[in-house]
Formats: C-alpha cells, structure tokens, sequence
C-alpha cells in the first residue's frame, strides 16, 4: 500500500492532540464495508466520494494502528487537503 510521505511522518512521529485528514483508496471496491468497519475502529469516516474513495478522520496517535489494521484491497493513504473536502471537488 502507497502511502504519502505526511502520512508515514504520522505513523512515525505522531502529533498528540492533533487530527489527520486522510483519503483511503482502494482496488476492490467489494472492500468499502471492511475498510468502513477498520475507520469505525479508529476515527470516523467523513463520506464516500463518487470514485469510491474515503474521506476519514483520525487521532494522529491512531494512524499507525489504522495503517496495520486495514485489509490487503487498500491501495493508498493519503492526507486530505482543504481543495478535497469542497464540495466542487474531488479528492
């Protein structure tokens, strides 16, 4: 599984305090309910794009056990940016 270079920095060196915007993306889109329960463990899931893709908020401390605990089918964690969340937009 991808993951971006800020969301490595998180697993490595969480922020207390902090939350982290993440888009969880995935080949297999039979997955969306085991990514979904994953998310549920750890943060909350925001809303589902039109592509498939998961929009999800996470403690910073949370973000390795995510990473850990998330199926084989995820294909890239990525942060979220503030472009991402306008409705005008997808991320």
């Amino acid at each position: 599984m991808y993951l971006s270079p800020a969301v490595r920095t998180m697993r490595d060196d969480p922020t207390d305090g902090i939350d982290a915007a993440l888009v969880i993306r995935f080949d297999d889109e039979a997955a969306v309910d085991a990514v979904r329960d994953v998310v549920a463990a750890h943060g909350v899931v925001d809303r589902e794009t039109r592509f498939g893709n998961l929009h999800v908020t996470v403690p910073e401390p949370g973000v390795a056990d995510l990473l850990t605990d998330l199926p084989d089918e995820v294909s890239a964690v990525e942060t979220r940016t503030a472009m991402a969340d306008d409705p005008g937009h997808e991320g």
